[in-house]
């Protein structure tokens, strides 16, 4: 009997902390419908802004929509050559062997005009403790120097800030401005963080009384 409790607490720490070590995102996507009333307002300075983003359960993808409903923008899905799987240990295996070995996948995503834009917001699930390897290969592939760069990220309860720096060395000669983190469990006010968190770092400028409507 002792032997059989023992077996069982030890399971049950497991499943705690399994999914803050790995976090693959598998869960079905857990943000809600927003409604939207306004057009997406100019960005300050009359900038150029393109929205870069990879999702795998559409947690980040929903994110990466309340930016661009919020300033006016272009939007683009990273697409990888070969589709992740949804089984979530045949996943786990697999992205921590990538983000081990620093494993750069293909993808099939091509951005045209990329030197056109001014502010690159470049979005991502968090897993094992840092962004998506799809993300590592669109910053190896293309060139972000004298460009505004700006992160945001999905995760369950593991730290952004590993993924940030992953985005400042691949970014030298870049502006890289605050990040967003939207937690498993914290997206039924996302959106009107995400609205003040564009405030914040001076992309939008909101009225007040706009964002009360919202």
């Amino acid at each position: 009997m002792k032997t059989k409790l023992l077996f069982l607490f030890a399971w049950l720490m497991l499943a705690i902390t399994g999914c803050s070590a790995g976090e693959p995102q598998t869960e079905e996507s857990t943000t809600p419908p927003v409604e939207k009333t306004e057009e997406p307002v100019e960005p300050s300075g009359d900038k150029k802004v393109l929205i870069v983003y990879f999702s795998h359960t559409g947690n980040t993808r929903t994110i990466a929509g309340y930016i661009h409903d919020t300033v006016k923008s272009d939007l683009v899905e990273i697409q990888t050559a070969d589709t992740y799987t949804d089984d979530y240990d045949t996943l786990l295996a697999q992205i921590r062997e990538e983000v081990a070995s620093g494993y750069c996948p293909p993808l099939t995503t091509n951005i045209e005009n990329l030197s056109s834009y001014d502010v690159i917001f470049i979005g991502y699930p968090i897993w094992v403790e840092t962004a998506a390897p799809p993300i590592r290969t669109f910053l190896t592939t293309h060139d972000l120097a004298g460009k505004t760069v700006v992160p945001f990220c999905t995760s369950g309860t593991s730290s952004a800030e590993a993924s940030y720096r992953l985005v400042r060395s691949f970014c030298p000669q870049s502006t890289i401005l605050e990040g967003i983190q939207i937690r498993r469990g914290t997206y039924d006010t996302a959106y009107e963080r995400v609205i003040a968190w564009l405030q914040e770092i001076g992309i939008v400028e909101l009225n007040n009384e706009g964002n009360d409507e919202k």
